[in-house]
């Protein structure tokens, strides 16, 4: 009986570990070739070198598949995913792209998809991070309550729409070769958009753009939820540059809306400027009733009668709606409103742990740390137009040191701005670039500004001498651009040192510091929280 019952207990145990085995999460390393696999919960592949070139059969939620610096992923079929990939070298899928719930995508590399791309089920993430490239050639559908989320560059040759639910949000840079279209969808710009075709907000979007929103081919919005911070501006170049308006636009106060034509339905309202060379009508209604602050500043500059802001005014023109020569919008600088990644001009990542630039006595001081190999050199560059740099000094890289520094008492002072810039030269000739930093002079801006102390522990100050009464935003971001928190202050002529008591809330780690005056971008700086 002893000996029956020690039997059953052994085939017992061999039943549950089989069992076991067949539930057991895989980790597979790839180094390129036409392997095929099964993902499951759990698994994990790992294209290390090469080009794969096999077929993922299935890609269950909570698989992973990881494409190293380097490598190249190339499914020949990628069927229903619904894991997480993450792209450090290349993927690209030469068909029809139509992922499912829950599929995650993060990008730092280039993702490129030569067919039709859809956001199907819901719940998908898509994040393109810092120096990394979404290439779309035949445009992109996102459906549904699924995100992308751009901090890096994005070109798609064909149209982009968003159907209801769906969000996406530009943090760098988007070029279009196509159209833009929302349905009932949420669309925020922090950077630059841009499309060779035309841009149409219909009923349900809201829409927050807080930088550059230029339309090739025209512009129409039929939303009511259209916020503008920055420019909005229908270029003449490839079409008839209108401005067509059924829903209700609301300007901030330093917003800018640039066309040829326009054309209101709607409603427009808030504050701003509004700048038209051709045929203007309004049958809607521009401005608010009752009393406001909030002045909309509009300029015809071929309008027909001077007794009215509008050649065809049939509509509603409100008290705060007025009629004001003034110079054709700035359509290439940046705005305040602008994403730090676009203001700070962060290239590719590198192994840079900070770069920073004070000026002391009219001397800007650069200190900068990384992590490099034996043997690096370090370039510091120098341009006075942001695109032409020089090198001003070689600095050769010392075994277990990682901070350096770098005063620069050759500057021109007279100049407006001055970029900097640091490249490390590798043992093996490979080259690569801090992130650009600027200093305005007190004799061009009439301002200087240091950010003190730096590092700080719990709060730092910004010392803002300037030759005029204004007053200044302080805005905070982590490095992945999210905004931590904002003060205003108001300076005056002379030595002002403005505490931020706030940052004693952040955690410790490195943030980027902006400063500007109304719509213009006085400083950007780099902290450091200890």
């Amino acid at each position: 009986m002893t000996r029956i019952f020690t039997l059953f207990a052994l085939v017992t145990l061999s039943i549950c570990l089989f069992s076991l085995n067949l539930n057991a999460q895989h980790t597979y390393v790839n180094n390129g070739n036409n392997s095929n696999y099964n993902l499951n919960n759990g698994d994990s592949l790992y294209i290390s070198t090469g080009t794969f070139t096999g077929k993922i059969n299935s890609f269950s939620q909570g698989a992973k598949i990881t494409v190293a610096a380097g490598a190249t992923f190339r499914p020949d079929k990628f069927s229903n995913p619904r894991g997480t990939l993450v792209v450090y070298g290349t993927a690209k899928f030469n068909e029809d792209l139509k992922t499912n719930s829950n599929f995650t995508l993060i990008n730092y590399g280039t993702t490129w998809a030569t067919d039709d791309v859809e956001l199907n089920g819901n719940s998908q993430i898509w994040t393109n991070n810092f120096g990394g490239q979404f290439k779309f050639d035949d445009g992109i559908t996102i459906n549904n309550n699924n995100t992308i989320i751009n901090r890096g560059t994005i070109t798609s040759s064909g149209t982009i729409t968003l159907n209801s639910g769906a969000s996406f949000t530009n943090n760098y840079a988007t070029t279009v070769t196509g159209n833009l279209v929302t349905n009932g969808s949420s669309f925020t710009n922090e950077a630059l958009f841009q499309t060779t075709g035309s841009i149409t907000f219909n009923s349900g979007s809201t829409v927050d753009n807080n930088c550059r929103m230029i339309a090739g081919t025209g512009f129409t919005n039929n939303s009511n939820a259209v916020n503008n911070d920055g420019l909005i501006w229908s270029k003449a170049a490839n079409g008839n540059g209108n401005i067509t308006n059924s829903g209700t636009i609301t300007n901030g106060a330093t917003a800018k809306i640039k066309a040829v034509n326009f054309t209101n339905w709607g409603t427009i309202k808030g504050a701003g400027y509004f700048y038209f060379t051709g045929s203007t009508t309004n049958t809607g209604t521009v401005g608010v009733s009752g009393n406001t602050t909030d002045t909309l500043k509009i300029y015809d500059v071929s309008r027909s009668n001077n007794n009215r802001i509008f050649d065809q005014q049939w509509g509603t023109v409100r008290p705060n709606a007025v009629y004001r020569a003034f110079a054709a919008p700035d359509t290439i600088n940046n705005f305040a409103g602008c994403s730090v990644e676009l203001l700070s001009n962060i290239p590719l990542p590198v192994k840079w742990n900070y770069f920073t630039v004070s000026v002391a006595s009219s001397t800007p001081a650069l200190n900068w740390s990384a992590d490099q190999d034996p043997g690096t050199t370090f370039e510091v560059e120098r341009s006075y137009n942001g695109t032409s740099f020089s090198a001003i000094s070689n600095i050769e890289a010392k075994n277990n040191q990682s901070v350096y520094n770098y005063t620069d008492a050759q500057v021109n002072t007279q100049a407006a701005v001055v970029y900097y810039r640091i490249k490390a030269v590798e043992p093996d000739g490979n080259t690569k670039y801090s992130e650009t930093r600027t200093v305005k002079f007190s004799n061009k801006a009439g301002v200087t500004i240091q950010a003190v102390p730096n590092p700080f522990t719990s709060q730092f100050s910004i010392n803002y001498q300037t030759t005029e009464k204004a007053t200044i935003t302080i805005r905070v971001y982590s490095l992945n651009g999210q905004l931590q928190l904002t003060k205003n202050a108001a300076v005056s002529n002379g030595y002002n040192s403005i505490a931020v008591t706030e940052a004693s809330s952040l955690l410790k780690g490195m943030y980027l510091v902006q400063i500007s005056n109304g719509s213009t971008m006085v400083a950007t700086e780099k902290l450091m929280k200890q």
